[in-house]
């Protein structure tokens, strides 16, 4: 906890996560400290509660692992600056499956057509269960397309909503 305070994490968050997580900060010092550090070069504010997140993505894997998962964004496109600026809007992109995400972008990209940079910006769908929300809700906006009822959705209209608050959409 010393390391965190020492960048400036706020004690009520150290104490939010805690209270999540009791064991996230049992962790050797040294790494902890390394990990702290890249997540600030990553420009992602101290104080923010994004920033923990942040450090539990990254604590949560090994450099090879990471470097497996960014390559996976790099071969749909994805320039370094996106890449930056998705994990930086949405840290726990980089939490999900190679293969979830290989699922995710093939299904939005090459089967409802949806640009990869686009859903860069929209990082979290990546975290969404495919199966459950992307593809039933995909094929509902692509029918409502069809028919003219609308013109087109946001993507976070679409996949980030709740269940209760898209059925009264």
């Amino acid at each position: 906890m010393n390391v965190l305070r020492g960048f400036g994490v706020p004690e009520s968050n150290i104490l939010a996560l805690l209270n999540r997580q009791p064991r996230s900060l049992l962790y050797d010092p040294v790494q902890l400290k390394e990990i702290v550090e890249e997540v600030k070069r990553m420009e992602i504010g101290s104080l923010r509660m994004k920033f923990l997140i942040a450090v539990q993505a990254f604590r949560s894997m090994s450099k090879s692992t990471l470097e497996k998962k960014i390559d996976v964004y790099r071969r749909w496109g994805w320039s370094e600056q996106e890449i930056h600026e998705a994990f930086r809007r949405y840290p726990l992109c980089m939490t999900v499956s190679e293969e979830k995400i290989m699922a995710i972008m093939d299904f939005l990209v090459n089967k409802m057509g949806y640009s990869s940079t686009l859903i860069a910006k929209e990082t979290c769908l990546v975290t969404r269960n495919l199966e459950k929300r992307i593809i039933p809700r995909a094929v509902f906006a692509r029918e409502l397309i069809s028919q003219g009822l609308v013109n087109e959705f946001k993507l976070s209209a679409l996949f980030d909503t709740s269940e209760k608050v898209f059925i009264r959409m």
